[in-house]
């Protein structure tokens, strides 16, 4: 039977954990169905703690694929909310394409192999805020993070928060610094989530191997 969640197509968006010692919070809206289309940062749903109403905004673009909560259900920090199926549908999800070698011309190293680095972006917190400071951070770049670590912490007029991670993979840029105001919607980090073991560098070049000329038999003299 085909698999629920085709190997790296399907990505899961999890409660983080917004902070303030809360373990979890009541489900109160969705603004999506399974089927919908959502685009980064498009409002997925409302929860609701003791301490405030927040809309959860979506990392990934993408269709959903499944709803894991109902209205009104309790969700702990760590829960997946939605299936994302993230995947190029025209990209096989079975064995990758080989790639071809291309002899001679060796490309430069790309600094994001597409389809490998995936962008954190600081998630609408609700409440209004347009923008909050950066107070610390927890990683710096060429870090591993795994989904949920702490990344940084942001502080607004109202809470300070600690954003957690929606990938596993390398740290391989950091947009910002301690003390910086960041807009909802700037990229916090860059993360290469692509399998380790491709090669992000050059491919080694082929040796040309001229083709040997038959060489002239010296006439006889």
């Amino acid at each position: 039977s085909a698999p629920s969640a085709p190997s790296g197509g399907v990505q899961q968006f999890k409660l983080a954990d917004i902070g303030e010692g809360i373990a979890e919070v009541q489900l109160t809206e969705w603004f999506v169905k399974e089927g919908d289309m959502v685009k980064e940062m498009d409002n997925v749903c409302a929860v609701e703690s003791d301490k405030a109403s927040v809309e959860l905004t979506s990392p990934y673009t993408g269709k959903v694929v499944k709803v894991h909560h109902k209205v009104q259900d309790t969700v702990k920090v760590g829960s997946v909310l939605i299936d994302v199926e993230t995947g190029d549908s025209s990209a096989p999800t079975s064995s990758p394409p080989k790639p071809q070698p291309t002899p001679a011309a060796a490309p430069s190293a790309p600094s994001a192999p597409s389809g490998g680095v995936q962008q954190f972006k600081l998630a609408d917190i609700g409440e209004g805020i347009a923008e909050v400071q950066l107070t610390e951070w927890f990683v710096k770049e060429g870090d591993m993070v795994k989904e949920m670590d702490n990344v940084c912490a942001v502080e607004s007029d109202k809470a300070s928060v600690e954003l957690t991670s929606p990938y596993t993979g390398k740290v391989v840029k950091v947009h910002h610094k301690v003390q910086d105001t960041v807009k909802v919607g700037s990229v916090l980090i860059d993360v290469e989530t692509g399998d380790s073991s491709a090669p992000t560098s050059s491919p080694p070049k082929p040796q040309p191997t001229p083709a040997a000329a038959p060489s002239a038999p010296s006439a006889p003299s």
